[in-house]
């Protein structure tokens, strides 16, 4: 017999992290051409390291934890 599925499980979270990893990256990519048009290679420098380092490692973060998720609800059912 199966188990019901319940929502609090590791795939959820996954999916909540990945939308807002996918927020900051838009808003990383809005403020990164608004420097650049409004002429502050400052600011678009420090967001181009800022994504090279910190989002780039976030998203291989990500995708273990995806992993891992996956592996598990198979694991469950």
């Amino acid at each position: 017999m199966r188990r019901p599925h319940h929502p609090d499980g590791l795939l959820p979270l996954t999916f909540k992290l990945v939308k807002y990893f996918l927020l900051a990256l838009a808003g990383c990519t809005i403020t990164y051409i608004a420097a650049i048009v409004l002429e502050m290679p400052l600011v678009a420098e420090a967001i181009a390291v800022f994504l090279e380092h910190v989002l780039a490692r976030s998203l291989v973060l990500l995708g273990c934890l995806w992993a891992i998720a996956v592996i598990s609800e198979s694991v469950r059912d």
